[in-house]
């Protein structure tokens, strides 16, 4: 039976009619079932391809896996929001709660990465080859796994209270997290992050255009610069989407713990929002990328080969 108007595990409950827990119910799975096939075909395509250097493909990997854990973590909200209510038991409630809250920090040091990765190979060329090796992305990818679960359990200890089923969100979380712990996790996850990031866009751009002229006036092959300048656009892409998606539930939850009143429809949509960004980044690779385009399209049709059939041409004898 699922665990409702209990305090140590739910909210008060929304009394949502039949109809409006089906739709939820089909949004929700929806999204969780395009997390979960888009990061599987995200990291299947960065295998193949070979035009992307390997501490990126190690990069974009990692991001994909902490994306692909996301949309695992949604199907339990699936499931509580068919019931409308929480079906697993306390520990089944910390325990979503844990991971989501290393899931979030994960995905946000792999962008990060990224784009440093970027800002070397525009600002560095010559030694990037070297300071980015496959073995030394590995490293700093668990490195970063290291830190995103100190970050989660310094939110779980400084929270000081059970996770709860959020019948709002349809999710396990902190619902009654204290101010500083919000402010922190805006600053920390959101603004510091966008900040840094923007900052070190601007410098690449300003770094590309300046290669771009030089190389106009050399009349030199811009084979290579055209590739950073794409990769650039797609990174670039990838991270307005996640301060985009980010920022208004960060700041939503900032004022919720300062006592302002927020619409429970808004807090839903922009939570889902937030989980909505780990399907985002295959969808800007396929946009943006012609060849991950390509290739992730190759990999579909030699798995599901009945969509490659070709309609043979009628002929009409007159």
């Amino acid at each position: 039976m699922p665990i409702e108007n209990m305090n140590s595990t739910s909210t008060y409950s929304v009394g949502l009619s039949p109809v409006l827990v089906a739709l939820r119910s089909c949004f929700i799975a929806i999204i969780a079932l395009l997390i979960i096939s888009g990061n599987i075909l995200s990291i299947a395509v960065t295998r193949r391809v070979t035009n992307l250097a390997d501490s990126t493909k190690v990069l974009m990997t990692s991001l994909a896996v902490f994306d692909l854990l996301v949309g695992f973590l949604a199907l339990p909200s699936t499931v509580a929001s068919a019931l409308d209510g929480w079906p697993f038991d306390v520990v089944g409630c910390d325990l979503v709660n844990l991971l989501i809250t290393m899931c979030f920090p994960m995905s946000m040091f792999s962008i990060v990465s990224l784009n440093i990765e970027r800002f070397i190979a525009v600002t560095r060329p010559y030694k990037f080859t070297v300071w980015c090796t496959r073995f030394r992305v590995i490293l700093a990818v668990l490195f970063q796994a290291i830190i995103s679960v100190c970050y989660s359990f310094l939110i779980v200890v400084a929270s000081n209270e059970p996770a709860k089923f959020d019948d709002i969100l349809q999710l396990c979380n902190f619902v009654e997290a204290p101010f500083t712990i919000r402010i922190f996790t805006l600053v920390s996850a959101d603004i510091f992050p966008t900040i840094s990031m923007s900052y070190i866009y601007y410098r690449l751009i300003k770094i590309s255009r300046q290669h771009e002229q030089r190389l106009n006036q050399n009349g030199n092959n811009e084979a290579n610069n055209n590739h950073d300048n794409k990769a650039l656009k797609t990174f670039l892409v990838v991270t307005l989407t996640f301060a985009g998606c980010y920022t208004p539930h960060l700041t939503l939850k900032t004022l919720t713990s300062l006592g302002v009143s927020t619409p429970r429809s808004l807090s839903f949509l922009f939570f889902w929002l937030v989980i909505s960004n780990s399907m985002f980044n295959v969808i800007i690779y396929c946009l943006f990328n012609k060849v991950f385009r390509q290739t992730a399209k190759k990999i579909l049709l030699e798995r599901f080969p009945c969509c490659n059939r070709s309609v043979a041409p009628i002929e009409i004898e007159l």
